[in-house]
């Protein structure tokens, strides 16, 4: 083959090629362009078949979650006697001359801080400076006292006790002044300045769940009620509480009431408490939190015959004081569930407990303080000025869990310092 052969045949194979190549790209766009023809037909049977299941869904109703209101609960909380001995009312003044009082209450902050109601009784009267600071047996308090006792949180001030005249109508007059003036906000219990207040039920109230607060004493160490203001105290009497159980029932949906009764320094409940209990009871009053006797005293839980349960708290103690027995520094914080049944309006007792305390004795600016026995140690025990008295060099933790345990009953846990039942969980 010559030259020109190779030549021709060459530019034929490559002519052949390029045909080749040619038909094959055509062939290419045009599966091409039949995949997309069909991808496009394909697309609109899709939109075409979900719209015509969007016309066909069933119609959907949107309806309102149902929510159940809850339950209303308060808790209450009371501590025992501010028994202000020139120990106590000493150790809150400062170097400026001034008084503060907030070392009684620094360790149950938190307790104050967890509660609804704080109680606490006051015991004594709070006259001011003015008339003259006085202890045993006739007390006169500063008002800085009461100043601690808000800042606390305590909110409910026990003011029928024996002792609202030592300082005869100058002193009560004072007391009621401070705290309407002061910390109006604060319900004082007991004391009144006119026929209207003591005739008014108190109320404490949260989201509609309304509890009835009555203070009543045995007397006012044989001072008579002065003529001129014969409603100033509230004393323990059968007419008085009928009507006033009775008004309070009416207003209220739960009643309690903080009777100052008992003999001092017994353990047990006497024959006067035994009738006001009973007559408690028999009126329908669902708590009741008694001091006066300055040791602590059973708690327990009373059901009349129709199912109506009663929990009495005989004697919180003393909350402060200098007093020189060592039985009389331990006292008590109460503490009580109480509930309101969103449903149907009822109301009931959650549960209580009881857990002592211990007035930690130590002369000085700020030192008189309480402990909860759970945190008290015999380290502190050593220290308390109390161990130094005639009787009480044996004043240890093993002592007061000893004490408590006795008087409290098989509900006291030594192992926790409280006592805690539930009654309607």
């Amino acid at each position: 083959m010559n030259d020109k052969q190779k030549k021709l045949i060459s530019i034929l194979i490559a002519m052949l090629c390029i045909c080749t190549m040619s038909m094959t790209f055509i062939a290419c766009s045009n599966s091409k362009s039949v995949s997309s023809s069909n991808q496009s037909n394909n697309s609109a049977t899709s939109d075409s078949n979900v719209a015509s299941e969007l016309i066909t869904l069933p119609e959907v109703t949107t309806q309102e979650p149902t929510t159940t209101a809850p339950d209303i609960e308060i808790d209450m909380m009371m501590i025992g006697d501010i028994l202000a001995h020139e120990g106590v009312y000493k150790s809150g003044l400062m170097d400026d001359g001034t008084y503060n009082f907030d070392h009684l209450f620094k360790n149950i902050l938190s307790d104050t801080a967890a509660s609804d109601i704080n109680v606490v009784n006051q015991e004594v009267i709070l006259g001011g400076t003015e008339l003259g600071l006085s202890a045993y047996p006739c007390f006169n308090s500063p008002y800085e006292i009461g100043d601690a006792e808000v800042k606390a949180g305590f909110n409910v001030v026990l003011g029928a006790s024996n002792h609202p005249l030592d300082k005869w109508t100058d002193g009560l007059n004072n007391c009621m002044n401070f705290w309407s003036t002061k910390h109006p906000e604060t319900m004082l219990l007991g004391l009144n300045k006119s026929q209207e207040e003591q005739d008014t039920i108190p109320i404490y109230e949260k989201n509609g769940f309304k509890v009835a607060l009555l203070n009543y004493t045995y007397g006012c160490n044989g001072i008579p009620l002065p003529d001129s203001m014969p409603y100033c105290v509230n004393l323990l009497d059968t007419d008085k509480i009928t009507a006033d159980v009775t008004k309070a029932k009416e207003l209220a949906d739960m009643v309690v009431v903080f009777p100052h009764w008992g003999t001092e320094y017994s353990y047990e409940p006497d024959s006067n408490q035994v009738y006001w209990t009973n007559l408690f009871l028999n009126l329908g009053v669902d708590v009741v939190l008694g001091d006066h006797p300055h040791v602590i005293e059973p708690v327990e839980t009373i059901t009349r015959e129709d199912g109506h349960q009663m929990v009495v708290f005989y004697s919180i103690g003393n909350f402060v004081c200098n007093q020189n027995e060592k039985p009389r520094v331990i006292g008590g914080m109460a503490k009580v569930s109480l509930v309101k049944k969103a449903s149907d309006g009822s109301c009931y007792i959650k549960g209580y407990s009881f857990e002592p305390v211990i007035a930690h004795i130590v002369f000085g600016q700020g030192k008189i303080t309480t402990y909860k026995l759970s945190e008290y140690t015999d380290s502190l025990a050593n220290e308390n000025w109390i161990k130094q008295q005639e009787g009480c060099s044996d004043f240890t933790i093993s002592y007061c869990q000893q004490l408590c345990s006795m008087v409290l009953g098989e509900d006291y846990n030594p192992t926790t310092s409280k006592l805690s039942v539930t009654l309607n969980p």
